[in-house]
């Protein structure tokens, strides 16, 4: 059977204030393509599929009919909610969902359970392990003590409530092979600056060891596309940049698993939205044409290393770069060295502390027009408290 592998669609995402529909209804489009193409028996969405709780309205329209063209195509559907879905919004129809071939999932409602689905070579057990917020956990989830619901609250970590998860799962497991799909932060992986952090300090980590029982685990939460350890546990990363740290090629993973449970791993490029860029200098540098081709089609963070403040910069940048999205200010060069003033900041005349701060910030002191719109705006100032 062929198992195609993906995760953290984000519908209803923006890039900055740029909205991102027609690139994710062109993502679904290519989906659902490759569905035919590759001859894929199973469609897999590990969580994030909308990029908030409560979704926009046409983003559940364009999730909805994505499934159902998906299983126009011949392929089971199986999905579970991440950490920005509301699992409640995702799955509240799981059980009516089950028996037209979408396995959908979300929260702890029936966690651990395993479906057993039968494909033209053979069946698989699935396990379907949505995003679980150990604080959100059921009183009766876990291990049994004698101590108090609030001092097992207190006691819960991912870790610990994902591994309770896992437990029950392996215990049922009856095929020759079987799949699990989770929304986790998964030692060992590499993060962009798009995932919204699971917990402070680190406790959101949990074990690839977890997954050890399972053929293959297909896993969504981190946005960079890669293996933790072994092939068979994988994320799949996002179809498109949500970040400026996602400069690296988009893909979703085919996984062509026999009937014994052993997987061979291919990638497919995804390419349906533009690509990013960061690009550094002075305006002057940023402004030559030839100095950043690549980046005249891509979402642009531009960092300008001016020691001055540059007006209207995002209006000049434009002019090159049509879709800058974020501009930097980091001025570089040698500043002034300023060892000090020899009275305190609250003894120095408003106008000199001025000059001082300007000085400080902008690396160099302020002279001809720039020192006398200064020194006139201090001048207004004191008139006005007068």
């Amino acid at each position: 059977m062929r198992i195609l592998h993906t995760s953290d669609w984000h519908l209803g995402r923006s890039f900055g204030p740029i909205s991102l529909r027609d690139a994710q209804e062109r993502f679904c489009d290519r989906l659902v393509e490759n569905v035919t193409d590759e001859h894929i028996d199973l469609v897999v969405i590990a969580g994030d599929i909308y990029d908030r709780a409560i979704a926009p309205t046409e983003s559940i329209e364009l999730f909805r009919e994505t499934v159902r063209r998906i299983r126009s195509a011949g392929a089971v559907v199986a999905a579970i909610s991440g950490n920005h879905d509301g699992a409640d919004r995702v799955s509240p129809y799981d059980d009516l969902l089950d028996a037209s071939g979408v396995y959908v999932r979300g929260g702890y409602e029936g966690v651990g359970r395993v479906i057993h689905h039968e494909f033209a070579d053979g069946p698989l057990d699935l396990v379907l392990l949505p995003f679980l917020e150990p604080q959100a956990a059921p009183d009766s989830f876990g291990e049994s003590s004698d101590d108090d619901a609030l001092e097992r609250r207190r006691r819960r970590t991912h870790q610990s409530v994902l591994e309770h998860a896992t437990r029950l799962a392996s215990t049922q497991l009856m095929a020759p092979r079987s799949l699990a799909i989770a929304h986790a932060f998964v030692t060992g992986g590499t993060v962009t600056d798009s995932e919204r952090q699971l917990e402070v300090g680190g406790t959101g980590e949990v074990s690839a060891d977890l997954f050890a029982p399972f053929s293959y685990t297909a896993l969504g939460h981190l946005h960079r596309p890669q293996r933790i350890g072994v092939d068979t546990v994988r994320y799949s990363g996002t179809p498109m940049p949500y970040s400026f740290s996602e400069d690296h090629d988009k893909s979703m993973v085919i996984v062509d698993m026999d009937a014994s449970g052993a997987c061979t791993i291919d990638t497919i490029h995804v390419d349906v939205s533009r690509r990013v860029a960061t690009i550094r200098g002075t305006i002057d540098e940023l402004l030559d044409p030839a100095r950043h081709p690549e980046a005249h089609d891509r979402f642009v963070q531009a960092i300008i290393t001016d020691r001055e403040t540059v007006i209207d910069a995002k209006s000049k940048l434009e002019m090159v770069y049509p879709h800058v999205v974020e501009i930097r200010p980091e001025p570089t060069g040698d500043p002034t060295v300023v060892t000090g003033p020899s009275t305190t900041i609250d003894r120095l005349e408003p106008a000199d502390a001025v000059i001082e701060f300007w000085t400080e910030v902008e690396g160099s002191a302020p002279d001809g027009e720039l020192l006398s719109i200064l020194q006139g705006a201090v001048a207004g100032a004191a008139g006005d408290a007068s």
